[in-house]
């Protein structure tokens, strides 16, 4: 069948492309001008960050909103605050969960050490900045790239191609090797599969929140190379990648690749039990 323009222009590909142009082309250059401007002002690098970064997030959710109600001519129940509380709630949960479960089986392993305890009050205000950043991430990977991605190949070929995209993307970053690149990829299973058993783009915001600020912030682990120094836990990890997560610290260990698989597993099971596997667009047109 021949396509039309107006195939093209409402073909999946074409609004993901609108998509991640409008929130990347506006939010950016927001960000980046607010934290110039913030430059200027007696504020700390730590008080101007989470202020750009909650102006990215805000422009990124309302283009998203507001694109897509007017492009695919539905509400956006995605972002809907419905039943907001309780897919963040659940979804704090399970990320500060397995985060917990890893860094508890590191731990026995001895392939980490506690050397400190410190306060906890001063790292509330990373938990802002956590949040914000993961609400950014995952509207973009998740509610634009990945859900459009399955609209067109369907839920199975889309959680490949998201964990493909992964493992090429984090390839690339120095010290990164295959072993502990394969592992973080696999948390793609775990939050491409929560969105698809939710349809609600909290549950993966806040997955992704939990277990950074859970390992970073708490555990003292890195977080792709990013590690805090008033973690909660003052923590040293000596062992082989394969147990450590090397680069990427524990979520890109063994222990963690397991857990997260498993989990996606779980939710694409109730999915399929609940019908909410969506078919390529192929197969829909047969």
């Amino acid at each position: 069948m021949p396509l039309t323009a107006r195939a093209i222009l409402h073909h999946p590909i074409t609004r993901l492309l609108i998509g991640l142009a409008l929130t990347l082309g506006i939010g950016l250059p927001a960000m980046f001008g607010t934290q110039s401007l913030l430059s200027h002002t007696s504020l700390p690098q730590s008080d101007r960050d989470p202020i750009a970064g909650t102006i990215f997030a805000i422009l990124v959710c309302a283009i998203y909103i507001a694109l897509y109600q007017r492009y695919e001519k539905r509400t956006i129940t995605e972002l809907s605050t419905r039943h907001c509380l309780r897919y963040l709630a659940g979804g704090i949960l399970l990320g500060a969960g397995l985060a917990s479960v890893v860094v508890l089986l590191q731990y026995l392993t001895h392939v980490l050490t506690i050397t400190a305890i410190r306060p906890f009050l001063p790292l509330l205000p990373n938990l802002w900045n956590t949040f914000v950043n993961a609400v950014i991430a995952e509207t973009l990977i998740i509610g634009i790239f990945f859900r459009l991605t399955e609209q067109w190949l369907g839920s199975w070929l889309a959680l490949l191609i998201l964990a493909m995209l992964f493992f090429t993307i984090h390839i690339t970053v120095p010290y990164a090797t295959i072993i502990s690149v394969i592992g973080i990829s696999t948390h793609t299973v775990l939050l491409g599969s929560t969105y698809i058993y939710t349809r609600s783009l909290w549950a993966p915001v806040a997955i992704h929140f939990a277990w950074d600020f859970s390992y970073a912030a708490l555990y003292g682990a890195s977080v792709n190379g990013y590690t805090m120094d008033n973690s909660l836990l003052a923590t040293s990890f000596n062992g082989p990648d394969l147990l450590v997560g090397g680069y990427f610290g524990p979520q890109g260990s063994i222990q963690a690749a397991i857990l997260c698989l498993l989990a996606g597993i779980i939710f694409l099971i109730l999915s399929r039990r609940h019908h909410r596997l969506i078919q390529s667009s192929f197969r829909k047109a047969r």
